[in-house]
């Protein structure tokens, strides 16, 4: 987990700007998408989602305790969440490196 000073996950934004310098080092210009809110059909999958996530919380904790350190990277990696903050920091750091950036009005998969 990178943090800055005052204690900010910035591993997100090292990420962005490794894969976009990677593809720009290959004569690829990204173009970032980012979705906008999900439809309504999707209500039922986002609410099982959140049931795995707090499971995978459960997990993590449980194989933390009994000394499990595999299993509960495993665990831990199943329970990321991506703040709004998270998604502005991303947006601003693809801006200021002059990378474009798209916001779509819902979800990619329902356009």
């Amino acid at each position: 987990e990178l943090k800055d000073k005052d204690g900010n996950l910035t591993g997100h934004l090292v990420g962005i700007l490794n894969r976009s310098l990677t593809l720009l080092n290959n004569g690829i210009k990204p173009v970032w998408v980012f979705d906008g809110k999900p439809p309504e059909l999707k209500s039922d999958e986002l609410e099982e989602r959140k049931e795995r996530k707090r499971k995978a919380e459960e997990d993590y904790e449980n194989a933390k305790e009994s000394g499990d350190l595999e299993q509960a990277q495993k665990m831990a990696q199943r329970t990321i969440r991506v703040s709004a903050e998270m998604t502005a920091d991303a947006k601003k750091l693809l801006t200021l490196a002059g990378i474009p950036i798209v916001e779509a009005p819902t979800e990619a998969e329902a356009q």
